[in-house]
């Protein structure tokens, strides 16, 4: 669950590193809940148009589907920023994804690519937890 919700939690955190795994859920999640917004939206819109033909309720699918898009819009690329610092590439990369076609190509070679394993210049490895500690345990004690 942690997963899930870490790019909501962490949705204007640049600085740090994630998975492939909080990656990949955060971009399914995203466009099932997009899916189901314009499947929702249809049904409604088709509903609208049998009580009355000439009006045609097509902001029934959009405003909510416009209101998703720009909630996530923030956290998509906070963690696919995060998800370039892992694999030690800097967070400018994301701005190829403006180019058409070489953005989505770049955004799954980075996101199926495997993260540096142990610390990298941007920071603790997010598979092996938050890092050291800077303490021993008796220290906390004493």
């Amino acid at each position: 669950m942690d997963k899930i919700l870490r790019p909501w939690r962490h949705y204007v955190d640049f600085s740090g590193r994630s998975t492939r795994t909080e990656f990949w859920l955060f971009i399914i999640i995203f466009y099932a809940v997009l899916m189901v917004l314009a499947f929702a939206g249809g049904v409604f819109s088709a509903a609208a148009e049998l009580d009355d033909p000439a009006d045609t309720s097509i902001s029934l699918t959009i405003i909510p589907m416009a209101l998703w898009i720009l909630a996530c819009l923030l956290p998509s690329i906070a963690v696919t920023v995060r998800r370039l610092h892992d694999s030690d590439k800097s967070g400018w990369l994301f701005l190829l994804t403006i180019i058409p076609y070489l953005g989505f190509i770049m955004t799954l070679i980075f996101g199926f690519w495997p993260g540096t394993h142990g610390e990298n210049s941007y920071g603790f490895d997010p598979r092996l937890g938050e890092g050291t500690p800077d303490y021993d345990a008796p220290e906390i004690f004493s």
